[in-house]
């Protein structure tokens, strides 16, 4: 079996408390990942339901859930409900998300405007419409500074919309276009130089791309 096979199928690290090494969990098939029995074989190193876990990979592709998952119960409530998934790429729908409200991007910008660039968590968070949000992210960092347009097919984000998943406490701004058919097509972040090229998480290595976009471009740098 070559390399490249044995990396194929779902994928993330983890570490195990009390430990400094990073470990990896790997499976050929989101089913066999349901199935699986958590700690396993009570492995000391297996990760259990609270053990919090990153870098997740579907074949060999950093996922959009990455965001949304931070520990193994997050991960198996995502895959075990309703999400969408390609051969690239594992997000949620938007019926997993609860909506608020919409909101003009001028005024998501005249809101955040002064925090943009805040480097400290506790003095980025902003109030809008009555909730507080973080208005640090770097997709608005990229948005209001590299603009709100796919740089691939041109669609241009409209509209945040203020959305969360339904067990979260806070809400967070999520930006959308429409596209010809009338359908909402989510704005996203990408790496230019992708992370599993050694890509690194900042502005000046990401680009405006919509979710479709996003997908077909997969881990390749153009």
């Amino acid at each position: 079996m070559s390399k490249a096979k044995r990396y194929k199928g779902l994928k993330f690290n983890y570490r195990v408390k009390g430990q400094n090494k990073v470990f990896m969990d790997k499976y050929l098939t989101i089913e066999d990942f349901l199935k699986t029995q958590f700690p396993k074989n009570n492995n000391p190193v297996s990760p259990s339901y609270d053990t919090e876990i990153f870098n997740i990979n579907w074949n060999s592709h950093e996922v959009s859930i990455n965001k949304d998952a931070k520990t193994l119960s997050d991960l198996i409530e995502i895959l075990s409900g309703e999400c969408f998934i390609s051969s690239t790429d594992i997000r949620l729908t938007k019926s997993t998300l609860e909506r608020k409200s919409v909101h003009y991007i001028e005024d998501v910008r005249e809101t955040v405007k002064d925090v943009l660039f805040e480097k400290l968590k506790k003095d980025a968070k902003v109030k809008l419409d009555g909730d507080i949000i973080k208005g640090n992210s770097q997709r608005y960092q990229l948005f209001f500074t590299k603009g709100t347009k796919c740089v691939c097919c041109g669609i241009e984000g409209k509209y945040f919309a203020k959305e969360k998943k339904i067990k979260d406490k806070s809400y967070h701004l999520n930006l959308y276009g429409i596209d010809n058919s009338g359908k909402e097509v989510l704005i996203t972040k990408d790496h230019i130089i992708p992370k599993s090229k050694g890509g690194k998480d900042e502005l000046e290595n990401y680009q405006t791309m919509c979710v479709r976009c996003n997908e077909r471009k997969g881990n390749k740098t153009e």
